[in-house]
């Protein structure tokens, strides 16, 4: 099954986006995006989670057109084990973002938080892919993102519940991203990929 997917044209042009992405957080990933609504306790956001967000979209969007074609084989396990395979690569390679920019930081700078907020943000593009299609997955996972940065930063009280660490915080939340990632997994399992309703649409499209 990896041979399968090794040999696929989506995964080279996959891999050839993840260092890509993998490079832009190398030169813009130590970079904060600052929210500063309440005045007092301003929460950032790094710039390598964004890359991150953004190697997940690109992998969902390459290959998914590509690897989706097996529907002949949909009703067996091949097909759908083709398919859990793409999503949790999808859901780790994103994390190269982090690890290109590890050589940049001061030593002793926590990062773990960042690594699990990384692999957070795939998994939710990966969990929403099959039910929105790529494009729409990544804009839930920007919207969580961002989201979750804004409650951080106005209910401090609700960091712990939330799928990201905050900046000040600082603590990883694996919980929630392997709940997360076992949940994309399970969704790409399922539905190989793509619910019927969303096959449809990208047919008619």
């Amino acid at each position: 099954m990896i041979r399968i997917i090794l040999h696929t044209r989506a995964a080279s042009w996959g891999l050839a986006a993840a260092l890509a992405s993998a490079g832009l957080s190398a030169l813009i990933g130590t970079a904060m995006l600052r929210i500063d609504i309440a005045g007092t306790r301003p929460e950032r956001l790094p710039l390598v989670e964004l890359c991150a967000l953004l190697s997940a979209t690109m992998l969902a969007t390459i290959t998914r057109p590509r690897l989706w074609k097996w529907d002949r084989v949909a009703a067996g396990w091949r097909g759908r084990g083709v398919a859990g395979a793409v999503a949790a690569a999808g859901i780790t390679l994103p994390t190269a973002c982090l690890f290109a920019v590890l050589p940049r930081l001061p030593d002793g700078t926590p990062w773990t938080w960042v690594w699990a907020n990384t692999v957070t943000l795939a998994a939710v593009v990966y969990l929403a892919v099959p039910f929105t299609g790529a494009l729409w997955a990544g804009v839930v996972a920007l919207a969580t993102w961002v989201g979750c940065g804004v409650v951080h930063h106005l209910y401090p009280a609700a960091t712990p519940y939330l799928p990201t660490s905050g900046y000040l915080e600082a603590r990883p939340h694996w919980g929630h991203a392997a709940v997360l990632a076992l949940a994309a997994v399970a969704a790409h399992l399922a539905t190989v990929g793509a619910t019927a309703y969303r096959r449809a649409r990208d047919d008619s499209s």
